[in-house]
């Protein structure tokens, strides 16, 4: 039961239009349990409606390629301007990855999908790459929420890995959600830096369970 539930939560994000009945029949039962199920249905409805942005393809596959291109450079831009640690592991890395990410949350389950670019140092060799997560929610209710995020690599191997093979993280869920950290120590865990950006600020070094990222063979 819980593995349909997922599939639908992430047919959600990744066909938007197929869901608007779904997202009707939600609104309807959020109507009987008062004003804070709603405003949580209408964060759901406005992440797929960014969703099917995010998901869609431009004209060509360059116009595609140049989108995020440029939603990677004002992610990473903005993240060198606002957080000095992350400026320090820049310094020092072998590659980053940015991507941007929408995420559905119906408890106790939630699903996300995002899109992004995985850029080699010191040549900027690009490689256009997709992820999806899924798993227990962190939060109880219905919602939906967009997040951008940067991975730093610490060795060339750790930045190759992660663009032929992807992985699953396994740190905390709510660290994604925007989880309060005290910490600013900048450390690389497995080879890898998490830097998240929430309604909170930047969160350093933190992750996501169940995460899996992989090529994007249509821009590749």
């Amino acid at each position: 039961m819980k593995n349909a539930i997922f599939l639908l939560l992430l047919a959600t994000l990744a066909a938007p239009v197929s869901a608007e009945g779904f997202l009707d029949k939600v609104k309807k039962g959020a109507g009987k349990v008062g004003d804070v199920a709603k405003k949580g249905v209408d964060a759901v409805g406005e992440a797929v409606d960014s969703t099917s942005d995010l998901v869609g393809n431009e004209e060509t596959p360059e116009a595609t390629r140049d989108k995020l291109d440029n939603m990677a450079n004002d992610v990473l831009l903005r993240l060198l301007a606002e957080n000095s640690e992350a400026a320090e592991a820049y310094s020092v890395s072998t590659g980053y990855a940015a991507f941007d990410m929408r995420r559905v949350s119906i408890f106790p389950l939630s699903a996300g999908y995002g899109r992004g670019v995985a850029v080699a140092s010191p040549d900027g060799a690009r490689t256009y790459m997709q992820m999806g997560t899924g798993g227990m929610g962190a939060a109880f209710g219905i919602g939906g929420f967009e997040s951008q995020f940067v991975i730093m690599f610490e060795t060339p191997v750790d930045f190759e890995r992660f663009v032929e093979h992807g992985y699953d993280a396994s740190a905390d869920a709510g660290a994604m959600e925007g989880t309060d950290r005290t910490t600013t120590e900048v450390k690389f865990t497995d080879g890898r830096s998490f830097f998240v950006l929430s309604k909170k600020g930047w969160r350093v070094n933190a992750n996501a369970s169940g995460t899996k990222y992989w090529k994007d063979d249509a821009l590749n």
